[in-house]
């Protein structure tokens, strides 16, 4: 087929009108407004979706004066450049270069250049003066070397040298004594002049001095502003790498690209087309044949693009502040959203779904019941019908298809970029390992909370079974580091061609560690579950919970039930960005009337008190199972689990060991006897006791304790086990009053009430209602009849 024209989008530039968030996957809607069209056929292709896609899951409405005739899904490789897309930041992260006049020479001291210049002319003016006295002292020497040979020369008047000698000695002396005059005059100035100096070169010394302090101090701010610079620099640029490899985690190797065909008609358009299994619905106007309205030369369409991701998904988690002293609590529902898809979901209306709809149970059937017969076995032989084959094989073939789900492909071959082997980045391997780990645990989850019929799949010892499977799972881990551990192997294996074995291993390995913790949680919960009965059937025997319906004060999401699913809409718009960060968001709040809280005590393994509080779901939503961060009485306690509890239902947690209620457990008294006068029997009585103590003496509240304890259960009509105290206790019968005070003196004469019962198994409860600050002794004691000569011991 010719196309006449092409359309090109990419994914990114597409707004999304609404995200679909479900606890394993997502749906996305996505819209183009306006597409240009021309008369024949047009294929508009959009480009870079996510390889996590589910490409039977694509959809595709419209509106406008076109028809789909054709739509096809191509996974190709992704061509666009990561550098192109996430271009580095220009930014100048160089060092500023200021100090260039850092050293610069300071200005002279003021003054001290002339009293240079007046101590350089003194000094001058002197040298000049002790001339003038040489000179004088050199014409002194010549007169009087001349005076000495007058007498040996002829015709000399000797009145006339006289006189000139006397004139001539007279000028030189006095030229001489000026110069002397000068000279003391010139060095009392000099030396003025030199003490002028050498104060104004001290002061200019200090000032440099000074100056070269704050010069050095301003050279060190200057280098310790430079370190912050480049530690600034430095944390910059890893702060961009930090996010240059998370992003390189969410970039697609390879992407989807959807074609759409629409073929424009000038005379006519049909109303609609399907294909395949794409759904292709379009909204057709007929175009006006009046002569007079022209026909549209360049008409559009609006598009429609619905399709489920794999990658994305939302998980709940509580924030539970609880107070004893109210008996309040508050707990806030958040949302994690989690995208590690390669697209960016932005401004849109996001909803929070708890369906757990699966393409592959479409497929199932419903099981037909198989005749079950059954045989005498021979005599001897170990008989076993507590179920039959086909409901073992029906049963494992069920779990296989809850755990096994569809394996994604792995998240190496589909995001990063291609700088480095894939297959030998230790980090991507672990990574995924840790995702897909999670997406399973979510589903055995899930599957914890269904029918509790389900949980009974052996008679196998409890404690048995979950010691074998922590061995297992203890194995497979090692296994799984061993493998982790060689990079070079898997690679080159994974080089070898499509087999792929250490793959394979690695997803089977998975699979087997997913059903070994399920299967263990399934022990742990059935354990809990049986002690929760035990402690919900006391207490809704004894108190009943109120049915006040807390009010919420926090602005919470659009709550809507339909069928079996139930949706969340957040408020406002949200954008998504592919990271590995969970984004939460905040769904509702809710508050908590009238907590319950009791004490648990086993004192014959541990002499603690465990408290517990129930809580009552009186709003309207259902609470998924997830992690809480708990919070009592204003400290915070750690981790705790919120089980999936329906709106109306209770749901308890364990707040672990309350320091408050003290417990003491001594050694047993035994007293041994013989009766009988015909047939002699040996009897040991065995005395125990347990007191609790209640040190919070400002509670305004009785603390609810429950204390169990124990006696032997006989297998043989021989051995007998009789309870003296508490009396009148029997099985199943009502419960008696007991409990004496635990300490002899006055302060714990009122210190509440206590019941006890006998239970199956030997199991004797006492129901405590002790007041602040006082004590109560629980009093056991039992007596062991067997024949003389005989002893007993545990089965």
């Amino acid at each position: 087929m010719e196309v006449a024209h092409k359309v090109q989008y990419k994914v990114r530039e597409l707004g999304t009108r609404s995200v679909t968030l479900f606890p394993t996957q997502a749906q996305i809607k996505r819209e183009i407004k306006d597409v240009p069209l021309k008369p024949g056929t047009n294929e508009i292709s959009i480009l870079g979706f996510s390889p996590t896609i589910d490409k039977n899951s694509v959809m595709v409405e419209g509106s406008g004066s076109a028809t789909i005739t054709g739509i096809s899904v191509e996974f190709v490789p992704n061509h666009e450049l990561f550098d192109d897309v996430y271009p580095d930041d220009d930014s100048d992260d160089s060092l500023s270069d200021d100090d260039s006049d850092e050293f610069k020479e300071a200005d002279e001291y003021p003054g001290l250049a002339e009293a240079f210049e007046r101590e350089q002319e003194l000094s001058d003016h002197l040298q000049k003066a002790r001339e003038e006295i040489l000179n004088a002292d050199d014409r002194l020497k010549i007169l009087d070397s001349y005076s000495k040979s007058v007498d040996k020369r002829e015709g000399v008047i000797i009145s006339e040298v006289l006189e000139t000698y006397k004139q001539q000695r007279e000028r030189a002396y006095e030229d001489r004594m000026a110069g002397t005059l000068r000279e003391r005059t010139i060095i009392k100035a000099l030396s003025k002049a030199e003490s002028e100096r050498l104060r104004l070169s001290k002061l200019k010394d200090k000032q440099h001095y000074k100056t070269f302090k704050a010069q050095n101090k301003v050279l060190k701010a200057k280098q310790k502003a430079k370190s912050k610079q480049l530690k600034r620099i430095e944390e910059k640029r890893k702060e961009k790498e930090r996010i240059r490899n998370e992003r390189a985690r969410c970039w697609p190797k390879y992407c989807y690209t959807v074609h759409i065909q629409l073929e424009v008609n000038p005379s006519f358009t049909p109303s609609s087309s399907r294909r395949s299994s794409f759904s292709s619905e379009v909204d057709v106007v007929k175009r006006s044949e009046s002569r007079t309205v022209p026909l549209e030369e360049n008409p559009t369409c609006d598009l429609l693009l619905s399709y489920v991701t794999n990658s994305a998904f939302w998980t709940p988690s509580y924030d539970l502040q609880l107070s004893t002293v109210n008996a309040t609590g508050t707990l806030c529902f958040d949302a994690g959203l989690h995208n590690t898809t390669s697209e960016t979901w932005e401004n849109c209306k996001i909803t929070l779904s708890t369906s757990q709809a699966t393409s592959s149970t479409l497929d199932d059937s419903i099981p037909i019941l198989v005749p079950w017969h059954i045989k005498l076995a021979s005599k001897g032989s170990a008989g076993n019908i507590f179920n039959s084959r086909q409901e073992r094989q029906q049963k494992n073939e069920w779990q296989s298809k809850k755990i096994a789900a569809p394996a994604p492909k792995p998240r190496q071959e589909m995001f990063g970029l291609n700088t480095a082997p894939a297959e030998n980045d230790y980090q991507t391997q672990l990574m995924m390992l840790e995702q897909q780990n999670k997406k399973r645990l979510m589903m055995a989850r899930q599957e914890q909370d269904g029918p509790a019929a389900a949980r009974w799949g052996s008679h196998q010892p409890q404690a048995q079974q979950m010691i074998q499977q922590q061995q297992i799972l203890q194995a497979q881990q090692q296994a799984q580091r061993q493998q982790m551990l060689n990079p070079q192997m898997t690679g080159a294996a994974q080089m070898m061609g499509p087999p792929q074995m250490p793959q394979q291993q690695m997803q089977m390995q998975m699979q087997m560690q997913t059903h070994g913790m399920m299967q263990q949680q399934r022990g742990q919960q059935t354990l809990e579950d049986f002690i929760m009965s035990e402690e919900v059937n006391r207490d809704d025997d004894d108190v009943t919970m109120p049915d006040t319906q807390p009010s919420l004060e926090f602005q919470n999401s659009l709550v809507e039930e339909t069928g079996f699913t139930t949706t969340y809409d957040l408020p406002g718009l949200k954008t998504l960005v592919p990271k590995f960060t969970v984004s939460k968001q905040r769904v509702a709040r809710l508050n908590f009337a009238n907590v319950l809280f009791s004490h648990t005590v086993v004192a014959k393994y541990q002499p603690v008190a465990y408290l517990r509080a129930k809580l009552r779901n009186n709003s309207k939503l259902t609470l998924l199972r997830g992690p809480a961060s708990l919070t009592l009485d204003g400290s915070f306690m750690g981790q705790a689990k919120i089980p999936r509890c329906n709106s109306g239902e209770i749901f308890s947690l364990s707040l672990g060991v309350d320091s408050a209620i003290r417990v003491m457990y001594p050694k047993p008294d035994v007293r041994r006897s013989t009766s009988g006068m015909f047939s002699k029997e040996d009897s040991s009585v065995y005395v125990r006791t347990v007191t609790v103590h209640n040190t919070r003496v400002t509670a305004t509240k009785p603390a609810q304790v429950l204390v169990l304890d124990q006696v032997p259960v006989s297998e043989d009509d021989r051995l007998r086990v009789d309870i003296s105290n508490p009396r009148g206790l029997t099985l199943g019968g009502a419960p008696q009053a007991a409990g004496l005070p635990g300490r002899e003196t006055q302060e714990d004469k009122n210190w509440g009430k206590a019941t006890a019962t006998l239970k199956g198994g030997g199991q004797i409860t006492w129901d405590v209602s002790l007041n602040p600050g006082k004590a109560v002794k629980l009093g056991l004691e039992y007596a062991v009849s067997m024949p003389s000569g005989d002893a007993a011991q545990e089965c």
